[in-house]
């Protein structure tokens, strides 16, 4: 009998303590890989969210670049465009209106409107209209800059504010300003 009373005096069993460190231990690492992961998930909407934002504008700055750099002088036919002049600007009630005669000789207009509550891109040809940008995206500001002299290259500054809409964790705003150059220089 000592020597089975010797064998488990040896074998001594874990404390109390130990076992509440040792879970402890456990609880706050498995908790910081927990919270490391959801920011991850975080980063990854907005970056996706972000995303959306700067591909839907990017389309809209391609179709409106095109018809600045494309755009002839007025020789009368476009109402809100000066005869001579190859751009005008004007505002309404949410920014800033820019007119131009394409290289189809259309008047167009570019501005907000309202969609349903989501103030979107409109581009006017003539007697058709569209919404250029998605009922995702919502144009929050929107501003046209015209520099036009007869002895410089004419250009137009746009500076706009836009966000996604969405659940709140997926919002992304974000303020793009680009300066477009007319590929007509001379008075022509």
């Amino acid at each position: 009998m000592s020597a089975l009373k010797k064998r488990y005096k040896n074998h001594r069993g874990i404390s109390l303590i130990e076992v509440i460190i040792s879970t402890s231990l456990f609880v706050v690492i498995l908790l910081s890989m927990t919270d490391i992961f959801r920011l991850i998930l975080n980063s990854q909407r907005e970056a996706i969210a972000t995303q959306n934002v700067q591909e839907n504008l990017k389309y809209f700055f391609e179709v409106i670049s095109k018809e600045i750099r494309m755009a002839k002088r007025a020789a009368g036919g476009c109402a809100h465009l000066p005869a001579n002049r190859r751009f005008a600007t004007s505002t309404n009630a949410y920014g800033d209106v820019l007119y131009l005669k394409n290289y189809h000789d259309q008047c167009v207009a570019y501005y907000l409107s309202d969609d349903n509550g989501v103030i979107r891109f409109k581009v006017e040809r003539g007697f058709d209209s569209a919404f250029i940008s998605p009922a995702q995206i919502n144009i929050d500001d929107l501003h046209f800059i015209v520099h036009e002299d007869d002895d410089a290259q004419a250009y137009v500054s746009i500076n706009l504010s836009a966000r996604s809409l969405g659940r709140e964790a997926d919002v992304s705003e974000m303020r793009v300003q680009t300066t477009i150059a007319s590929r007509y220089y001379r008075s022509d």
